[in-house]
């Protein structure tokens, strides 16, 4: 015996609105389960990172680096200045690659690209560098907290795998930088 058209068509929307339904409580319960950047930089041990930041380099030269909040935690822009050279970047997790990814450019036409990931208590800056003369250039950056104040940066040349060289080639040592404050009324000079 054959079902009524109508309890046919009923059938079938209430098929479609179960799944749909069923749709719909999948994407919110991905949804909240996905991680921001924040998160992970929480997680990871990593917000130690987070500020500006004065090197010397051993020819007496000044390098300030910043990592900055944004948007919610979800992105980290991050600067360098050596001399007359400067770069600017941003930092993301990008969910689909599972990865915190890194993109930049400087004041030379240079882009990089990338991703960051810990190893241990070492956060990892795995990218590839293309001046404008065009010839990429790979290399990785490996950031250790020394204390509250001191972050070691190490230089390592990498090979189109990924792995790093043996040795850095050169290392860094990063004093946290505090702007100068406004001097209170009371230490003004008094005229």
């Amino acid at each position: 015996m054959e079902r009524p058209k109508s309890t046919k068509i009923n059938a079938v929307l209430r098929n479609t609105i179960l799944a749909g339904a069923a749709i719909v409580v999948i994407l919110t319960v991905g949804a909240g389960g996905q991680q921001s950047l924040g998160e992970l930089v929480t997680m990871g041990g990593f917000e130690w990172l987070i500020g500006d930041w004065k090197a010397t380099t051993e020819q007496g030269g000044e390098i300030h680096s910043f990592y900055k909040w944004g948007l919610n935690k979800n992105i980290i822009t991050r600067g360098f200045k050596m001399g007359e050279f400067e770069g600017r970047g941003m930092l993301y997790y990008d969910p689909a690659e599972f990865k915190v990814v890194q993109i930049g450019i400087d004041n030379r036409g240079g882009i990089a690209k990338g991703a960051w990931d810990a190893d241990g208590e070492k956060a990892v800056a795995r990218l590839e560098y293309t001046p404008a003369d065009g010839e990429k250039r790979r290399m990785a950056s490996v950031h250790s907290k020394v204390d509250a104040e001191t972050m070691k940066v190490e230089f390592y040349d990498m090979d189109s795998d990924g792995w790093l060289s043996d040795e850095p080639r050169g290392t860094l040592e990063y004093k946290r930088h505090k702007k100068q404050t406004e001097k209170k009324e009371d230490e003004k000079p008094k005229r």
